[in-house]
């Protein structure tokens, strides 16, 4: 059988700290950042359509826009955790997966903090999201 996947992107300005870093990400810096969910599903609906992109769209931009031009070490659950990609990635994975209507699930979260580099977060076993 197949499997469908979605593919959605936007982008957040915010800042950050990387602690206990040891370099130049420990000072306070800001970043672009481009964040990319991947959905995926077995089946189609009666239209022929896995998920509505304006539903993965919408939650999306609900989640981001807590973070958007702020600084993000002063927003749980960053205040303990350090905001890296990686955790960015994992958290917004666990968070999408909240608001995505099965059969779909969230399958993959990638965040960009540049052109070059990005964190890429997925469930290793392929099971859902929490």
């Amino acid at each position: 059988p197949g499997l469908y996947t979605l593919t959605v992107r936007t982008s957040f300005a915010a800042a950050h700290r990387v602690r206990d870093y040891g370099g130049n990400c420990e000072r306070l810096h800001g970043h672009n950042w481009q964040v990319e969910v991947t959905v995926e599903s077995p089946t189609l609906d009666e239209r022929g359509i896995a998920l509505d992109f304006r539903i993965l769209k919408t939650s999306l931009h609900d989640l981001l826009s807590r973070f958007d031009h702020r600084y993000l070490n002063e927003i749980p659950p960053f205040d303990g955790m350090n905001p890296s990609s990686e955790n960015l990635a994992r958290h917004f994975y666990e968070e999408m997966g909240k608001s995505v209507p099965a059969p779909a699930r969230v399958s993959r979260v990638t965040v960009w903090e540049s052109d070059d580099a990005r964190a890429d977060y997925s469930r290793r076993d392929g099971s859902a999201p929490l």
